[in-house]
């Protein structure tokens, strides 16, 4: 293995191995703010750790241009320093051919070290060769995979850029999400009336009835070609010699279409009240759009065109996927940014068996770059 093959690898594994579940990055963030300051770039924390009960908030930096590229258009990185659990103390090495992974007891948190490594990197090259580049804003959040609850609280009127990358789309090389979803998390309370089961049931209530009758006439999974709808958990009763006075269910609704994804929520709210009041229960819900919907038009977003270029001078193709994960793009999305969720070196993510390789990180760092100075 080569030196910088050699380095990638353990500057990888360094970002990887530290721990930052969601709501606990308090050690990425520090970690970011050290390297990016030997750099000469300046991370500032807001305080949307406070707003979403986490230890860290955004960290943000803007990057001035150099150069003949000095005075082009600024341009918009973003990644997230959470991964998910298990998530503490990974044990990560690197195998003779390049492939890493943990040693199966924890994730290995490509999905998004990967991402904040390549950004790095990548400037870090670019500084190094003096290259000429426009100015970068960098955004990188905590609580992405919580419903991106860190980027949804940032302050969107410091961003310059109208065109932004967030490397976080898994796939084969050169992937990204022509289309993430709406999301739609609901909670429905169901409130019945206790009774003996014994000796008058027939004063009772069942809540547990009506989440039944109700869930039995809902379809689950996909609804169409755009929508998934799935109750998630179900909560009900305190012994098995009483009528449930109280049930509790959660559910989401997924859809690339937003208007399809408010119709499925309304249509499980006339199920569930109409069955509660055929029995005589009341019924509370609650939901919450975690995400809103966009689509990547292939005319008219720079981002793409963009992305494309730097992927052609790679000798690439770009891959549209639909995505029904989401991700902090959407946030971008909504707020007026022509971001895209691109490619980042990460496999298998969300479970013990993830893993990157080598020679995806280098061409990921090879990319952004691309990505950087291409800027016309």
């Amino acid at each position: 293995m080569s030196d910088y093959r050699k380095y990638v690898a353990n500057k990888f594994i360094e970002f990887a191995q530290i721990d930052g579940i969601s709501y606990q990055e308090r050690k990425v963030a520090d970690y970011l703010t050290d390297i990016w300051k030997a750099l000469d770039v300046s991370l500032s924390e807001d305080d949307a750790g406070v707003k979403i009960s986490g230890d860290t908030g955004n960290l943000y930096a803007y990057i001035p241009g150099a150069g003949k590229q000095k005075d082009e258009r600024p341009i918009l990185f973003c990644a997230h320093m959470d991964t998910v659990s298990p998530g503490i103390n990974k044990k990560i090495s690197c195998d003779s051919d390049g492939k890493i992974t943990s040693d199966g007891t924890t994730i290995l948190g490509a999905d998004d070290r990967a991402a904040l490594f390549a950004i790095y990197q990548a400037y870090k090259e670019i500084k190094d060769e003096g290259a000429d580049h426009p100015p970068i804003e960098l955004l990188f959040a905590p609580a992405e995979e919580v419903y991106t609850l860190g980027a949804t609280n940032f302050d969107y009127s410091r961003i310059k850029s109208k065109v932004a990358f967030v490397p976080d789309c898994s796939g084969g090389y050169g992937v990204y999400s022509s289309c993430e979803p709406t999301l739609i998390y609901f909670e429905i309370a169901i409130n019945g009336k206790a009774a003996h089961a014994g000796f008058e049931p027939e004063n009772g209530i069942n809540s547990i009835a009506v989440a039944a009758n109700a869930i039995s006439r809902i379809k689950q999974g996909w609804l169409d070609d755009f929508t998934t709808l799935n109750i998630g958990t179900i909560e009900g009763g305190t012994v098995s010699n009483a009528v449930s006075a109280k049930a509790f269910i959660t559910g989401e609704i997924r859809s690339t279409i937003h208007e399809n994804a408010l119709i499925t929520l309304e249509e499980i709210k006339n199920i569930f009240t109409g069955e509660g009041e055929k029995l005589g229960a009341t019924i509370e819900i609650k939901s919450d759009i975690r995400l809103h919907a966009y689509q990547i038009s292939e005319n008219e977003s720079l981002a793409l065109m963009k992305y494309k270029k730097a992927l052609n001078l790679q000798g690439h193709e770009v891959i549209a996927k639909k995505s029904f994960g989401g991700s902090d793009n959407n946030v971008l999305v909504r707020n007026g940014i022509d971001g895209i969720c691109i490619f980042n070196a990460m496999h298998e993510i969300h479970t013990e068996n993830e893993y990157t390789t080598v020679d995806e990180l280098i061409n990921s760092i090879d990319l952004i770059k691309h990505i950087i100075k291409e800027q016309k």
